[in-house]
């Protein structure tokens, strides 16, 4: 069998997915693609008609336990075994206020009450797409979602509220460079663990987040399979995990293939592929608390399977995010927040700063587009988010920019006026520095890192933290993916950062001095 990968790379200012493209003898295609998970058939979900209105819900088993949402938005659970009357619903919550409310009805909230700031909408630019036909939305937004797993009430600012951590200042690029060895340094640690059978058959992939909720790391992967092989324990374009208590440690316990862990699931009410294509795709990003018991995170949809390796765009995806006994659970509640024309939102990172969601996407007349969106139920209508104005230091344009906007962008101090990044990164707020942090890469070459004061900019110029000629382990390596969970004593004095071949994943340690 021979596998082709294409890294991601930019057709005319779009990301193409990598790892999307796959050439196998022909005589396999059709066993590839009905035995691996996108491309595989998604996990089956079972139709019932609860509320017996003649209009299917949607379903979906876990262990012993069947959860439905009905048309009215309210999520209900039974015997997995029974087609009978449900045993009640699953969480109340507390009702948002109507604006929140996407399309909904009063009082059917995603998120429990949060007091969040109101987005200020600034001048609608060209450029920007509407996203979905809010008539086209669900009727109604579940009341809450299954999370049986115990979490510990917490503070979901990106800040840190510990005091007596270290602090230390950050100087210029310049003597950053210079001070390499002596007042920072790189350590590799060695390879990611998986557990069980899974790690002994070489899980590996091209890029695993990791990210805090309630008491658990969520660990959000891409393009996964064993030993570089698709049969052997199955291919898998956006698994998810939960972490364990060692940052090098991911719990793969009881799996035998990586499709049991999907995590971004197509919407019951998405356009079904269409030939040459036969299977989804979603390249996820990482995940942001709303509150402790759930999150939030993105896709880019596509279609994918086709034996020519082509791909059709779909666009963006967004979903609640809750904490299953044993996974964590991505749970979209209406279509696509956009079409194939708007910017692959938070594919770079995703971070809660204050009362807001941030996305960090690829695009722009800078390379990085910074937007942000009400931390609660905003998240799932496109009109609520807002994006800032290239060269503004706090002006904000409402609607999701398309991919070739040219007036839409963060701002660095680069010369060149541009980020160094390719499609993957982190963002995180360092206790150490004070400081929001962007750490991203240039395919196989560098890892670069940029500061601000605030979430959004403006950014410094580049700190170039790792380079292939530097760390040999991180020679054929892209994705850096920062796990600031992991922060030893909670202090950002040490940072953890992970890389992939497109195999095994390579952990390293920064440690600063200043």
């Amino acid at each position: 069998m021979l596998v082709l990968r294409l890294i991601s790379f930019k057709i005319q200012g779009r990301l193409v997915a990598k790892g999307t493209c796959r050439v196998l003898y022909m005589g396999k295609i059709a066993l590839f693609f009905a035995a691996t998970a996108f491309g595989s058939p998604l996990r089956q979900h079972k139709r019932y008609d609860l509320d017996h209105n003649g209009i299917q819900d949607l379903c979906y088993k876990e262990k012993d336990v069947t959860h439905c949402m009905l048309t009215n938005g309210a999520w209900t659970a039974m015997p997995a075994s029974s087609t009978g009357t449900p045993t009640g619903l699953i969480g109340t919550g507390t009702g948002m206020p109507s604006k929140h409310n996407v399309g909904g009805t009063a009082g059917s909230a995603l998120y429990p009450q949060h007091n969040a700031t109101t987005v200020s909408v600034g001048a609608t630019a060209t450029g920007v797409v509407s996203g979905v036909n809010p008539s086209s939305l669900s009727t109604g937004l579940p009341s809450g979602l299954p999370s049986s797993a115990s979490v510990s009430p917490g503070a979901v600012s990106s800040r840190a509220s510990v005091s007596g951590l270290p602090t230390g200042t950050l100087p210029d690029p310049t003597q950053f460079e210079a001070d390499a060895g002596s007042k920072w340094q790189v350590d590799y640690v060695g390879p990611l663990q998986f557990t069980d059978q899974l790690g002994a058959d070489g899980l590996g992939g091209d890029k695993c987040r990791s990210s805090k909720l309630g008491d658990k790391v969520i660990w959000s992967c891409g393009d996964m399979e064993c030993g570089g092989d698709p049969f052997l324990c199955g291919f898998n374009m956006g698994p998810a995990f939960y972490g364990t208590s060692d940052v090098s440690t991911i719990d793969t316990d009881g799996l035998t293939t990586v499709n049991d862990n999907t995590f971004m699931q197509p919407w019951s009410g998405d356009a079904q592929p269409e030939a040459p294509q036969n299977s989804w795709g979603m390249d996820t990003s990482n995940v942001a608390a709303i509150n402790d018991t759930h999150g939030v995170s993105y896709a880019w949809e596509i279609w994918r399977g086709a034996s020519d390796g082509s791909i059709s765009d779909r666009g963006n995806a967004v979903a609640s995010v809750t904490l299953g006994d044993t996974k964590p659970i991505a749970t979209r509640v209406g279509p696509l927040l956009t079409g194939p024309d708007a910017i692959q939102l938070g594919l770079l990172a995703i971070l809660r700063a204050d009362d807001y969601i941030y996305t960090y996407s690829i695009g722009g007349p800078s390379n990085v587009i910074v937007g942000r969106v009400a931390a609660d139920n905003s998240v799932f209508d496109s009109s609520q988010y807002e994006f800032l104005s290239y060269g503004s230091t706090n002006s904000w344009v409402s609607g999701v920019p398309t991919s070739d906007t040219t007036s839409i962008g963060a701002t660095t101090e680069n010369d060149s006026q541009q980020f160094g990044c390719g499609a993957y990164g982190s963002a995180f707020y360092s206790n150490y520095f004070n400081k929001y942090v962007i750490v991203c890469g240039i395919y196989l070459n560098y890892v670069n890192m940029y500061v601000s004061d605030t979430p959004y900019g403006p950014f410094s110029a580049e700190y170039q933290i790792m380079s292939s000629g530097a760390e040999p382990q991180m020679s054929g390596n892209y994705g850096p993916m920062v796990h600031h969970a992991y922060a030893p004593n909670g202090s950002d004095k040490e940072v953890y950062i992970s890389m992939s071949p497109d195999r095994d994943f390579n952990l390293f340690k920064i440690t600063f001095h200043y």
